[in-house]
């Protein structure tokens, strides 16, 4: 062969090599598009969902204080319910107390009597 048929035979063979690689690497980028369109896809439905809970966010906070205003008058009132009851409950304490202490009293001049009548 002669010099001019080797060069040839090379650059063929380079011209091959680089062709097959051309092929390769069309494949390669092709996937990477499609892999880039649902990348794209999954992004614009994690976009629209977090939209969607912000959304939410937004009128649970509204719907919460709207509603701790309203509840605010019911603890109000609670804690003076709270507060007459305590002094109540004082009251019936002391009450209690002092109805234990006259029956104990009635008791014992009861027991006085019956002793004075065995007596007599």
């Amino acid at each position: 062969m002669t010099e001019v048929a080797v060069i040839d035979a090379i650059l063929v063979l380079l011209l091959v090599a680089t062709s097959a690689y051309c092929v390769l690497l069309t494949r390669r980028l092709k996937a990477l598009k499609e892999g880039q369109a649902s990348l794209q896809a999954a992004l614009a439905t994690f976009d629209e969902a977090s939209r969607r809970a912000e959304s939410n966010l937004e009128r649970m906070e509204k719907a919460g204080l709207g509603m701790g205003r309203a509840l605010d008058p019911l603890v109000a009132r609670g804690d003076a319910l709270v507060a007459e009851l305590s002094v109540m409950l004082s009251s019936g304490d002391s009450i209690a107390g002092r109805l234990e202490n006259a029956v104990d009293e009635v008791r014992a001049i009861g027991l006085r009597r019956l002793r004075e009548q065995e007596q007599t």
